[in-house]
């Protein structure tokens, strides 16, 4: 994206927080092995939670299962996420992880963002444990006509506008459980969206819940 010349249109503004996010950690581990970028640079670890924040992540999905209703996810990427949700499911419990697959810090097109996010989850959809939809998020909130969630996470675009959108749509629903990503100072947005909805009653990593 430039940034003087020509300045991003507001889409791309709003973007660019999160696209930056994965880039900012790429660049990181690349600076500890001289000469590598981009895909080379590539981890998993990369795509998901922090540790601390999986270990909230995980709990928080085994106390939803004492209600009905899916798990949904917003904002897919590579769906490791999802697969450590997996991991800590009941059974009964299916998650929904929806993305659009309009951008990813590597120069995939959207068709092979999808595609490798499919593989990655394969097994999980096959065993019907996961299911992969490709819609924007707010073209899903809108025609949303499930239960109401047994739990939401929220993790695609990062600022506040969209994030406040998220949590109302979660709320509007009636998720029994309203968590997600990147509750920090590099993402002032999501810190002001949760804290104007009672605020976090806890943190683990940088992943909150309402």
């Amino acid at each position: 994206m430039s940034t003087t010349a020509n300045a991003p249109r507001p889409i791309a503004s709003k973007l660019w927080r999160e696209v930056t996010r994965p880039v900012r950690r790429l660049a990181g581990r690349s600076s500890a092995v001289t000469g590598l970028s981009g895909l080379h640079a590539f981890h998993p670890n990369d795509c998901t939670v922090e540790p601390e924040g999986v270990a909230l992540l995980r709990e928080l999905v085994r106390e939803s299962s004492r209600f009905d209703g899916p798990i949904i996810e917003i904002g897919t990427l590579l769906g490791i996420t999802a697969t450590e949700m997996a991991l800590a499911k009941a059974p009964h419990q299916q998650i929904k992880t929806v993305d659009l697959y309009c951008w990813n810090p590597w120069g995939l097109s959207p068709d092979v963002h999808a595609a490798l996010a499919e593989q990655v989850l394969y097994y999980l959809i096959e065993k019907g444990d996961v299911e992969m939809i490709r819609a924007d998020k707010n073209e899903y909130y809108r025609s949303y006509n499930s239960p109401a969630p047994a739990m939401v996470f929220l993790d695609a675009m990062h600022d506040y506008e969209e994030t406040k959108r998220d949590i109302e749509w979660a709320k509007r629903v009636g998720a029994k459980i309203i968590s997600g990503h990147d509750y920090c100072d590099d993402f002032p947005g999501v810190v002001q969206a949760v804290d104007e909805f009672g605020g976090a009653r806890r943190i683990g990593g940088t992943v909150w819940v309402l």
